[in-house]
């Protein structure tokens, strides 16, 4: 039945792709849709697995599945043009797919490595897609709508957890409060950014504040810390390019948030303490996941197969040889490292591959960002960079960047950093002014 219905779903993308193309006011529909899915795909349920281990595997990826996600970036993709998007773009997310792939042949289970193969397809497939329609800068406005939206929900997911479900670290529609955590980042700054450029709509006003809500509500530490540093290191960067009056402005308002949010951190905080006390001096479970792992490196340079670590970790010992407590659930934890975790999983080739993928399109950020940062393409591209900045940093101490949520927020935000800074060459090399205003958003003074 799921394959049938799949087959249709697809099928529509045909006449739909054609009704997009002739009326442009729907592709900022689907944009504003795929910029929200991320945020949903678990709670509605709305994907089809072609292969499911649910039962029988423990990783980050239980199978072959095509989400409704990808449907409508298929569709996207058929109106899409092609442009050039650089070797920077490219070849970072092929040779981690090489990476991955190689892993298979290391793999004692080669299915579930290809698991995790078909995932980051799908996440190169959806970057390029973004990356093409990005060239338009009516698209940015759209995707950033959509996270928005599905951030948003969040307050709502999480109040009803706290207060009606009494759970003392709500998660929100995602699986784990850390995965919320991370999920906020990629959406929290670019806005952040966009407001200290002067924008004044509602929603650049909400989405810092969800954000910083969020993370406090979902008592989680590292959230809330990278959170805060996040914004912080948003107006630093926003003050160096110019000091005004509407800054400074935010900078009060931000503190006086930030003491009235105090109180519900320190409630949420109090109570998660209360009910699992902190014993990181007696037993650092994170420190003997990071031993685990480095051993794994060190006797498998080439890698042990992608979402293998725990089938590895637990029936080869190292886990235990490492200090992890000998239980069912600590066993089948992973290494709460993304680094460390792309190590052991596809050797040094994949750890260097993966640190790849995320540094080129912060760079690429970077240098577009600064170069236009007196547009307000630019002040979008230095909130990009920001946020995958947050990410880098908060992947030392998670791996939940391997999860198809966080990893499609991922592959938005790399293909609106690359077709931004496409359209600013497009730009340049016309001698036209970026015109990033589409939509309630006016040209900086």
């Amino acid at each position: 039945m799921k394959l049938v219905a799949l087959l249709i779903a697809l099928a529509g993308t045909f006449p739909l792709a054609l009704y997009m193309r002739s009326n442009p006011w729907v592709q900022r529909y689907a944009w504003a849709a795929l910029g929200s899915l991320p945020f949903l795909l678990r709670a509605l349920h709305i994907d089809f697995g072609l292969i499911s281990w649910g039962n029988r595997w423990i990783g980050y990826v239980y199978g072959i599945e095509i989400s409704m996600l990808d449907i409508i970036a298929f569709g996207l993709f058929l109106i899409s043009r092609k442009i050039r998007l650089g070797f920077n773009f490219h070849v970072p997310f092929i040779l981690y797919l090489a990476a991955i792939a190689l892993s298979i042949f290391q793999a004692d289970e080669p299915l579930a490595a290809v698991f995790y193969l078909w995932q980051f397809m799908k996440v190169y497939f959806i970057a390029l897609v973004v990356a093409r329609a990005c060239i338009d800068e009516n698209v940015p406005v759209a995707l950033l709508k959509g996270m928005a939206f599905g951030l948003f929900i969040q307050i709502f997911v999480i109040a009803w957890q706290k207060w009606g479900l009494h759970a003392i670290q709500p998660s929100g529609t995602f699986l784990h409060q850390n995965t919320l955590g991370l999920a906020a980042h990629f959406v929290v700054f670019p806005h952040m950014m966009l407001l200290l450029s002067g924008i004044r709509r509602l929603q650049f006003i909400v989405t810092p504040v969800s954000g910083l809500l969020i993370a406090a509500l979902t008592a989680s530490r590292a959230a809330l810390g990278f959170c805060a540093f996040g914004l912080v290191l948003c107006l630093a960067v926003s003050v160096l390019r110019r000091w005004t009056a509407h800054k400074a402005r935010i900078a009060v308002i931000g503190v006086m948030g930030a003491l009235l949010i105090a109180p519900v951190a320190v409630s949420s905080f109090q109570k998660r303490f209360d009910a699992v006390p902190l014993n990181e001096a007696e037993y650092d479970e994170r420190a003997a996941f990071n031993r685990a792992a480095i051993a794994i490196v060190e006797d498998h340079p080439l890698g042990i197969g992608a979402n293998h670590y725990v089938h590895e970790a637990k029936n080869a010992g190292y886990s235990v040889r490492a200090g992890v407590a000998p239980f069912e659930g600590n066993l089948n934890n992973i290494v709460h490292n993304a680094y460390l975790l792309a190590a052991s999983e596809t050797g040094y080739f994949g750890a260097a591959s993966f640190i790849l993928i995320l540094i080129c399109p912060l760079l690429t950020a970077l240098r577009y960002g600064w170069v236009a940062r007196r547009t307000r393409l630019g002040d979008l591209l230095l909130g990009c960079a920001i946020a995958l900045t947050i990410v880098c940093l908060h992947s030392f101490l998670e791996y939940i960047f391997f999860g198809k949520d966080i990893q499609y927020l991922f592959a938005i935000l790399v293909g609106m950093i690359h077709g931004s800074a496409a359209s600013l060459r497009r730009a340049s090399a016309q001698r036209q002014p970026s015109r990033f205003h589409p939509a309630g958003l006016r040209s900086q003074a």
